[in-house]
Parts: structure tokens; sequence; C-alpha cells
């Protein structure tokens, strides 16, 4: 069977076996891709079951990834307020100390000198006895509770008193113008000293 290219007729030499084999190959290639795909097309129905199986789980990961950043979402939500709490506080903070420093600083800076020298002064015994004293007031103030009724009746009793040291000299006159008082008064005296020493 001679080849036509062209409009020229070129000689065949293998003739029509050649054509047969061609043919043969083409049939042979055509059958093997119809059963590739029919192979093909019978697997993609399983293919495709496990591809959305893993497409369902892609997606129940995604919605618990989703999940999870609304909880951040809403954590650092919580946290950016609590944060703006904290600073508001410490702006307020932040403006009562930096009055209390422009009120306090002129007394500091005048008595600082004053303070320097009474540290310098101190040494360890005084501060041994202030705190012995600190630990004494306790019972200190029990006791003045009990003495500061009796100072409020001083001033009632204060004329009364005076009066009766008027008396109590004008007697001690009167006494030391006996005659011979001084005679008994040493005697007195005498027997005093002999019985604190009996003792």
């Amino acid at each position: 069977m001679a080849l036509v290219l062209a409009g020229v007729r070129l000689p065949d030499p293998a003739g029509g076996l050649v054509a047969a084999r061609i043919g043969l190959d083409v049939v042979r290639y055509g059958v093997r891709w119809t059963r590739d795909t029919a192979v093909f097309a019978l697997g993609l129905p399983g293919r495709i079951e496990a591809l959305l199986d893993e497409v369902t789980a892609l997606m129940a990961r995604i919605d618990a990834v989703v999940d999870a950043a609304e909880l951040v979402v809403a954590e650092a939500a919580t946290t950016t307020r609590s944060a703006e709490g904290v600073v508001d506080s410490a702006s307020k903070a932040s403006v009562t100390a930096l009055q209390l420093v422009e009120l306090f600083d002129p007394i500091a800076q005048r008595s600082a000198p004053f303070a320097k020298k009474f540290v310098d002064h101190l040494d360890e015994s005084e501060v041994d006895a202030a705190i012995a004293m600190v630990d004494q007031l306790p019972g200190l103030v029990e006791h003045m509770e009990a003495v500061i009724p009796i100072l409020a009746t001083l001033d009632s009793v204060a004329p009364e008193i005076h009066e009766l040291l008027g008396v109590t000299k004008d007697v001690r006159r009167a006494v030391i113008g006996i005659p011979g008082f001084k005679f008994f008064r040493n005697r007195g005296q005498d027997r005093l000293d002999e019985e604190e020493g009996r003792d």
C-alpha cells in the first residue's frame, strides 16, 4: 500500500503489514486507556468518599480552632478591660502620689538635715530604750486611765490644798514658838534613831 503525502505517492516497502501493526497498536492503546479509565472511574467513588471524610475531619478541626480563637478573643477582651482598669487605677494613684510628693517635698527638704543629725547621734542603746518604752505604753495607758479622773478633780481640790498648806505653816510657827519644843523634838528624833537601829 503506497503512502500519499502532499499529492506525492511514496512507495511503501513494508506494505500493509506496517499499517496493520500501527492500527493494532492504536487499538491496544485505546483498550488500555479505556480499561484504565474504567478502573479510575470505578475507584473514584471510594476516593471521593475518603476525600469527603478527610474534608469533614478538617472542618471539625477548623471549627475547634475557631471556637478556641473565639475564647482567646473573649479572654483578650476581658484582659484588656482589666488592664484598662489597672491603668486607670495606676493613673489615679500616680496623680495622688505626685500631689503627695509636691506637698511633702518642701517639708522633707527642710527636715532632712535634722533627721540626719538625729540619726547620726542615735546609738543602739537609745534605740533599745525607745523600743522598751514603746513596749511599756499599753501598761502606761491603763495606769493613765486610772489617774486621769483624779487629775480632773485637782482643779477643785487645789484651793483647798493651798488653804491647808497655809494652816500647816501657821501650826508649825505656833509649835516652834512653844518653849522647850526644840528639846522635845530632839528627844523624839533620838528615840526614832534608836528604833531604827534596833530594826
